[in-house]
């Protein structure tokens, strides 16, 4: 199996870095996973240690700094995604699935990049489709947000407080995210939109 894992800035894309530690951990021989390649804006995001976790309390390394993943593992940096990527699903051909962790939900004034690059839920992730279709991937799992598109599953005052966020802080985000979860719905791909009521730095996995 080949996976695409896509991360971006900010709490939702933590998760797409968690998932390529995820994915190296395999202990079969041969691994079930044996080729990720990663494909990101921010390569230098591996290096810091704010994205360490109640799963992780050792902390942890970039992992392309392991010589035991090179065979396994591929950086291919991008500059943004708000333009076209022409060769884009040369880096999709033969994957089984991909993994995109673009999304963003936080306002810009916890990560200033995003008032200079934008958000990239709705750009990247349709550019990913794009890429996908064309290089014959059909299986996609994306993260998105609770509270988006009137989701209200979660029966917790959180689930109306964050709610009322993307109704006035966070319209952007939320207008992004949606716009993302529509081409999705609209694409030819097996999708799974993943609505996390919640990520920190502190939580341990229960399952």
């Amino acid at each position: 199996m080949n996976l695409v894992i896509l991360y971006g800035i900010g709490g939702l894309s933590d998760v797409g870095r968690h998932a390529i530690l995820a994915a190296l951990e395999s202990r079969k021989e041969p691994p079930i996973i044996e080729k990720i390649t990663v494909i990101t804006e921010h390569p230098e995001k591996l290096n810091e240690k704010n994205w360490d976790s109640g799963s992780c309390p050792d902390g942890h390394t970039n992992p392309f700094d392991d010589p035991e993943n090179a065979s396994r593992l591929k950086m291919v940096k991008i500059d943004t995604w708000k333009d076209e990527l022409p060769n884009l699903s040369e880096h999709f051909v033969g994957a089984s699935a991909v993994v995109s962790c673009l999304g963003h939900r936080q306002p810009g004034w916890k990560y200033p990049e995003l008032k200079k690059r934008g958000l990239v839920a709705h750009d990247g992730n349709r550019r990913v489709i794009a890429a996908m279709e064309e290089a014959n991937v059909e299986r996609v799992v994306t993260i998105s947000s609770f509270a988006i598109n009137g989701d209200r599953s979660w029966p917790h005052p959180a689930s109306k407080f964050m709610a009322c966020l993307f109704k006035t802080f966070m319209r952007k985000a939320r207008k992004d995210l949606e716009a993302m979860e529509d081409a999705y719905v609209r694409s030819s791909l097996d999708y799974l939109i993943v609505r996390p009521v919640g990520i920190g730095e502190d939580v341990v996995e229960t399952g």
